[in-house]
C-alpha cells in the first residue's frame, strides 16, 4: 500500500508540473509550435529512439556479460525492450528486469546483478559528467539569458567531481566494512579498469541520446550550438533518470524550457511554448516507440524465458 501511494504521489507531482507549465504557456502557442514542426519530425525522431534502444541494449549486453553472466545481444535487446513497459508501471521493476532475468535463467545471485545495475547507473552519471565538462571547457558565446544555466552546470560539475573523487578512493582502497557486503563486490572487483570498460561500452548510448534530443529541438527551430547542447543536455538526461514513473514527464519538460528557451525563436511565452512543444513531442514519440518495442519483446521471448525454472546454480555463477 505504501509503495502504491508513493507511485501515485509521483504521478500527481508530474501532472502538477505539467499543469503549471500550461498555466504559464498558452495552449494556443503550443499548438502553433506543433503545427510548425519540421515535416520529418516523426519518422526521424522515431528512428533516433530505435538507435537509442539498440545502443542502450549494447551497453547492457557488454556490462552484464563482463560483470554478472554471459548474455547474447538478442537477450539484451529483449530484456531492455520489455523493461520499457515495466518502467512505465514501476521504475524499480523496470531497472530490475535484467537482474531478475539473469537470476531466473542463469542462477546469478540477485545481489550480484543488482550491483551490476548500480555500476551501469554510475557509469551513466560519469559519462554525462565527462561530456558536460568537455562542453564547459570548449563552449563560447553563450547567450546572456543562459548564463544562469551555465553557472548551474559548472556547480553541478564541481559537485560531480567531488563525488567522483570519493568514489575512486573507495574503489581503490576497498574499505573492509564495504568490501564484505556483496552489493559492493562487483564495483570493487571491476576496479578502475572495469569502470573504464563499462564507460566505453556506454558511449554509443549517451551519444545517441544527445542526437535524439538535438534532433527534436532542431525540428522545432530550437537551434542550439552543438557545444552548448553538450553542456546543457546532460542535465535534462539526469532529470529524466530520476526514479519517477513516466520517465521524467513534467520534470524533464520544465528543465528543458528553463534551459533552452534562449535558443528558440520569439520571446517570452512564445519561446517557452516552442521548447515545451519540442520536449513534449520528443517524450511522446520516445514513449510510443518504446511501448511498441516493449510489447513486441514481451510477446516474443521474455514471457517464455521468465516462466522457465531456473537451472541449478553453478559455482561460476556464485563466485
Amino acid at each position: 500500500m505504501k509503495h502504491r501511494l508513493v507511485r501515485l504521489l509521483a504521478w500527481v507531482v508530474a501532472l502538477a508540473i505539467l499543469a503549471f507549465l500550461f498555466t504559464r504557456i498558452p495552449v494556443a502557442d503550443v499548438g502553433r509550435a506543433l503545427a510548425q514542426a519540421a515535416p520529418w519530425t516523426i519518422p526521424v525522431i522515431a528512428l533516433a529512439v530505435i538507435l537509442v534502444y539498440a545502443a542502450d541494449a549494447f551497453a547492457a549486453w557488454k556490462t552484464f556479460s563482463w560483470f554478472a553472466a554471459p548474455l547474447t545481444y538478442r537477450e539484451a535487446l529483449t530484456v531492455r525492450g520489455a523493461s520499457y513497459i515495466l518502467a512505465m508501471v514501476n521504475y524499480a521493476v523496470g531497472q530490475g528486469a535484467f537482474a531478475y532475468f539473469l537470476h531466473k535463467t542463469k542462477s546469478v545471485p540477485l545481489l550480484r546483478t543488482a550491483a551490476t545495475v548500480l555500476l551501469i547507473m554510475g557509469t551513466n552519471l560519469l559519462l554525462l559528467l565527462f561530456m558536460s565538462s568537455a562542453g564547459l571547457l570548449a563552449v563560447t558565446n553563450v547567450p546572456p539569458a543562459a548564463s544562469a544555466t551555465l553557472a548551474t552546470s559548472r556547480g553541478l560539475a564541481f559537485a560531480g567531481y567531488a563525488g567522483l573523487l570519493v568514489y575512486v578512493v573507495l574503489v581503490v582502497t576497498k574499505p573492509r566494512f564495504l568490501a564484505k557486503r556483496q552489493m559492493f563486490e562487483v564495483l570493487f572487483a571491476a576496479g578502475i579498469t572495469g569502470h573504464l570498460k563499462a564507460l566505453a561500452a556506454r558511449v554509443p548510448h549517451i551519444l545517441s541520446l544527445l542526437v535524439f534530443a538535438y534532433l527534436y529541438l532542431y525540428a522545432f527551430g530550437v537551434k542550439v550550438p552543438p557545444l552548448q547542447a553538450l553542456v546543457f543536455l546532460p542535465i535534462s538526461f539526469l532529470v529524466a533518470a530520476v526514479p519517477l514513473p513516466g520517465q521524467g514527464l513534467g520534470t524533464a519538460q520544465a528543465v528543458m524550457v528553463a534551459m533552452f528557451r534562449p535558443y528558440a525563436a520569439g520571446t517570452g511565452a512564445q519561446a517557452e511554448a516552442t521548447v515545451f512543444a519540442a520536449s513534449l513531442t520528443g517524450w511522446a514519440l520516445a514513449t510510443g516507440v518504446q511501448m511498441a518495442i516493449g510489447l513486441f519483446c514481451l510477446r516474443s521471448q521474455l514471457s517464455q524465458v521468465l516462466t522457465r525454472p531456473a537451472p541449478p546454480p553453478s559455482s561460476e555463477a556464485l563466485d
